[in-house]
């Protein structure tokens, strides 16, 4: 049976976290059946953090007791395609097939998971300096990011590193469909992970109190910490903030990128209009 890799490079907000929940979930269960979720067992549930360190041995170390597919993951590699170049010498050396998978969500819930992330991250330092987002209200913030990402050039030149059997991309909402049509519908597999430990993302009208309050000054970090804890406690309540008009807008902010994944990879993007 030829050996493979599954390598998921992300991207950020789209089910990273809840796919390697899964994984680590149901390991015993990949193991019996010749698929492999290899993690040393630290805090994040990715284990390809490091990919671009890995040596022949580790990769051959992978591959042990019957293996026949290493799944890899981890969010972070989406827009950095160069850290996969040791993989690749790697593979091609010992005729490992590597098969890259990444997931999309529409760039309106992109953009909003974003704008939680960063609140997550920089909190205690906006706490000091009171400048959330770098001074910048949301909308500049979206045009940034919109600016700054470069999806189609991210996912060709994963492309050009592993040109065969090419890149799979596929909606966040087909995880588990894709994975399975991967390495089998496995009886006994168990897809459902608690919410809280998919890093589910703040309520977009929670980070919009937050930057309002870390913006003022005179308003009190006791109160602020408080509000931020509580913060997470509400990821799962309906969302004032997700209005229509911000969708919208930010769909059209991104239309550019869409027609360009749609063009290169005939994946639409676009958030259904139903």
């Amino acid at each position: 049976m030829t050996r493979r890799i599954l390598l998921h490079i992300g991207s950020p907000k789209c089910g990273s976290t809840y796919l390697q929940q899964v994984m680590l979930k149901n390991d015993r269960l990949l193991a019996a059946n010749g698929v492999r979720y290899p993690h040393d067992g630290s805090r994040h549930p990715g284990n390809a953090a490091e990919i671009d360190k890995l040596s022949a041995a580790q990769l051959e170390g992978f591959f042990k007791d019957d293996t026949h597919t290493v799944i890899l993951s981890h969010e972070d590699l989406f827009a950095v395609a160069g850290r996969g170049k040791t993989l690749a010498d790697l593979a091609g050396q010992a005729g490992i097939e590597v098969q890259v998978l990444a997931f999309l969500r529409p760039f309106s819930e992109f953009i909003f998971g974003d704008y939680s992330q960063f609140m997550k991250q920089h909190f205690d330092v906006w706490l000091k300096n009171r400048k959330p987002y770098g001074g910048r209200g949301f909308e500049q913030f979206a045009v940034d990011r919109c600016r700054n990402l470069s999806p189609v050039g991210y996912f060709k030149a994963w492309n050009r590193l592993f040109p065969e059997p090419g890149l799979i991309l596929a909606s966040h909402r087909d995880i588990r469909k894709v994975i399975e049509a991967q390495i089998g519908a496995l009886e006994g597999m168990v897809w459902e992970v608690p919410r809280d430990s998919t890093n589910p993302s703040l309520r977009m009208e929670d980070c919009d109190r937050l930057a309002a309050g870390l913006a003022d000054p005179d308003a009190p970090a006791g109160a602020l910490r408080e509000a931020f804890r509580q913060a997470f406690t509400l990821t799962g309540e309906p969302d004032a903030g997700k209005t229509a008009e911000r969708r919208a807008w930010i769909e059209a902010l991104f239309a550019r990128q869409n027609e360009e994944l749609l063009k290169e990879f005939g994946f639409d993007n676009r958030i259904p209009t139903s």
